[in-house]
């Protein structure tokens, strides 16, 4: 039914609002896309000119193919013309397969900070951590792919959020902070990659799966644009030098492939100015790749190489878009000047040993360390981005004599590299769990630790400054249930730690905690001498119905993926060294039902499909938005976050406040109606918020928008602002939400542009998105950069 309407709506296109569609296929030698002029790196691409005009056919081949070297991928360089090859490896939690690195925490934990300055220091300390080991491109951050449509889809972890708003606004911080260091960062993954491949063979004998196939996912115009396109524009705009093009379909075309996606919407519209490269395996053809936008593959010589050689030369493809590719690829490595003083590349990625021989071919790892202090630094991001869901009084810990801690999540991993090499604790097999305390995901996202400061240890040593002592049972398993319950009997704080190990390659089945840990949290409140404490150790969503509200749960934390820092963050919540300011960026459900059904696909959606079909039927509703619009009331919503401290908001107004655009690094060519610039300043949101507790602490304030009411198919409210002040007892501070033309556009899909609805607008403020006391209505008008707020009103 789906797929036949679905064709149907494709043929009456024209007719309709826009929906995207590429072709597989292109005219002989026809070249569509835009080329490459540089924008703001214009030195760097006469350089690049100048450099690949001296080159033979074969030596700008050669910078298209990357190949598996010392690092993941190795692209081919011209030597004679001091071109060195560039190292591309994985990692926005660090180096991925090196060490003497950071374990950075995840973006999906590091996002619940809410904090802009903490965000780029992180991105700026993991970028020059690339840099000494002679990374030459990050793939990452993980930018919008996933973005979160889905609490199923086991990669959310390595982005950042659900939101659009917050998700860009950490994008551009991140390619920002990274990029300062002469790193060039690669966005991922470009788009609409919002689930694994769908999977019908049997199991491998490994735990792996056999016969997948990638989903298309099929979405329209307003919802590309509004949703899932914001963060890759963010991170053009923040200057990133690569792009990379993802598995899935967009629309029945393969992502790296799609004129549409790549040459339409990222070259031309969004004026990216470097170079798109494929995801290690989604490279599907060379032709239509090469003329529908992509410029490099990764990891081999299988469509590009020789076969890109031979359609070059036989006219199949221009010259000039060989020279594009080549202009794209040596641009942002002139701009970021890794041509004058950039490291060599020093570690080798198959293993942690001095050298590895492969093909008479010698790699060596030369055990770099350039960590500096980012261990303390890495502790305070675990620590700000600790969400404090539940909180009865039990915490911070006070007056306690007697301590107890549950679950292997609280204990040393067996091995630092969890289940190997890739981090991979394959899901359906015999080593389907984490072995030890989860810090991170498996799969590209990991990185390795060089130690881990595991809670058991953390919260052992803390305890003996002040004389508790610390008993434990670190089993999960029914099996010990009678020892875990004599101890908890004896203990008057239990401590619980449950977890959820989250890996690439496979999507989730259900939204329950592993190894039983709604059993195991709920034995030991059974037997708790008095509270319990729960930290949750999880890359997404968790149901917690069936314990939270059980008599002697007495808080709750959701402390994510924390990297190897994850024992002394803890430590410093439970003790209050620190106070609790994170909020979860993404929406925690009640039921299973909460969520649209069927937005993660597990089977073929039709026996007369090539491939199953994902219908992005949510359209601009998902996560917060989808509550919003279903009233669907969420046990925890997006935003929410609890502190030892207490705040209170006052004084809310809208000012008109032009001010150009001063971040941008390379401009868009995005359509909007009006003179000001798209991405300038039009408004600013003020309010004041006053610490009226005891203890010092830290509050997001949160500004969401919601549209006139003639924009139907516009969820209830979007966040369109959030700042982070840090206050004694009785201290306020006013704050404020500077609003972008962009922040107070929709898409126009008849007439291709961002415009500003006319009618009321209403903002309101408050510390999550259902907590928002603080309301006033005002129309928005632009007139040659004079902006009138008319009719504002308090509601």
């Amino acid at each position: 039914m789906w797929s036949v309407l679905h064709d149907a709506l494709l043929m009456l296109a024209p007719l309709l609002p826009y929906i995207p569609v590429s072709l597989d296929t292109v005219k002989h030698g026809e070249y569509r896309g835009p080329l490459s002029n540089g924008g703001v790196w214009a030195e760097a691409f006469k350089m690049a000119k100048d450099v690949v005009g001296n080159m033979s056919v074969e030596e700008k081949v050669n910078l298209t193919t990357a190949v598996i070297g010392p690092c993941q991928a190795n692209s081919g360089g011209v030597p004679r013309l001091n071109i060195l090859g560039m190292c591309f490896n994985d990692g926005p939690a660090g180096p991925r397969y090196t060490d003497f690195v950071t374990q950075w925490p995840s973006a999906f934990t590091a996002a619940a900070s809410f904090d802009r300055e903490l965000i780029e220091e992180r991105a700026v300390r993991i970028g020059k951590e690339f840099r000494g080991k002679g990374i030459n491109v990050e793939l990452g951050p993980v930018t919008g792919g996933p973005l979160g449509r889905s609490p199923y889809a086991g990669r959310n972890w390595e982005a950042f959020t659900p939101d659009p708003y917050l998700s860009s606004t950490m994008s551009f911080l991140t390619v920002r902070g990274m990029q300062s260091s002469g790193l060039i960062t690669c966005a991922k993954h470009y788009i609409l990659y919002e689930q694994e491949p769908v999977c019908t063979g049997p199991l491998d004998g490994e735990g792996g799966r056999t016969d997948c196939i990638d989903i298309s996912s099929e979405v329209d115009d307003k919802t590309m644009k509004e949703l899932y396109l914001p963060s890759f524009a963010e991170t053009v705009r923040a200057g990133t030098g690569a792009v990379m093009c993802s598995y899935n379909r967009i629309n029945g075309t393969p992502a790296c492939q799609s004129d549409d996606a790549m040459n339409r919407l990222l070259k031309d519209e969004l004026g990216f100015q470097g170079f798109v490269l494929s995801d290690f395996g989604a490279t599907h053809s060379t032709v239509p790749s090469a003329m529908n936008g992509m410029d490099m593959e990764l990891p081999g010589e299988y469509f590009y190489g020789g076969r890109l050689l031979k359609a070059i030369k036989n006219g199949d493809i221009p010259h000039s878009r060989l020279d594009d590719m080549a202009h794209r690829i040596v641009t942002p490595y002139f701009a970021s000047k890794q041509n004058v003083d950039y490291p060599k590349v020093n570690y080798q990625k198959y293993d942690l040993a001095d050298k590895k021989e492969i093909d008479g071919h010698v790699f060596r790892n030369e055990h770099v360390n350039n960590k500096g202090e980012n261990h303390l630094f890495a502790r305070k991001v675990a620590t700000e981005s600790t969400v404090l869901l539940k909180n009865s009084g039990v915490l911070p810990l006070k007056g306690i004599r007697r301590i107890g801690v549950f679950g292997t999540d609280a204990e040393y991993p067996h091995t630092l590299s969890g289940c190997g090499p890739d981090l991979f604790c394959l899901v359906a097999s015999e080593r389907r769990y984490w072995n030890g305390t989860v810090t991170i995901g498996g799969g590209s996202g990991a990185a390795y630790a060089d130690y881990v400061a595991a809670p058991l240890e953390a919260i052992t040593l803390r305890a003996r400054q002040s004389g508790i002592r610390v008993d434990h049972v670190l089993h999960d398993d029914p099996a010990h249930f009678g020892a875990i319950g004599w101890v908890a009997y004896q203990s008057e704080v239990c401590l619980v730690f449950v977890s959820v190990f989250l890996v690439e390659g496979w999507d989730r089945q259900h939204l329950r905690l592993d190894k039983g840990g709604e059993e195991l949290i709920k034995k030991v409140e059974e037997s708790c001498g008095g509270e319990v404490v729960v930290v949750l150790h999880t890359g997404g969503q968790v149901l917690v119905e069936d314990w939270i509200n059980l008599p002697k749960i007495g808080a709750v934390l959701f402390a994510g993926y924390p990297g190897q820092e994850t024992g002394n963050a803890i430590v410093d919540v439970l003790w209050g060294d620190a106070n609790p300011s994170a909020k979860l960026p993404f929406t925690m459900g009640r039921s299973a039902t909460d969520w649209p059904t069927g937005n993660i696909v597990r089977e073929m959606t039709s026996k007369s499909d090539p491939y199953p079909r994902a219908f992005f039927s949510e359209g601009l509703a998902i996560d917060y938005k989808w509550f919003d619009k279903w009233n669907i009331r969420p046990r925890f919503e997006f935003g929410f976050g609890l502190s030892y401290t207490t705040f209170e908001m006052s004084g809310f107004m809208l000012d008109d406040k032009y001010e150009p655009v001063s971040d941008t690094i390379q401009p868009t060519n995005e359509k909007y109606e009006g003179k000001a610039d798209l991405y300038a300043v039009l408004y600013v949101a003020r309010v004041n918020v006053t610490n009226t507790g005891k203890v010092p602490g830290a509050e997001v304030a949160q500004l969401y928008l919601s549209f006139p009411s003639s924009e139907v198919e516009q969820p209830p409210k979007h966040l369109r602002g959030y700042t982070k002040p840090y206050l004694e007892p009785g201290q306020s501070s006013t704050v404020y939400f500077p609003l972008r033309k962009k922040d107070l556009s929709v898409w126009d899909v008849r007439r291709q542009l961002w415009h500003i609805p006319k009618g009321t607008f209403t903002f309101r403020v408050g510390n999550s998105s259902r907590s928002l006391p603080l309301q006033l209505e005002a129309e928005v008008k632009e007139t040659d950069h004079a902006l009138l707020s008319t009719t504002q009103r308090f509601v």
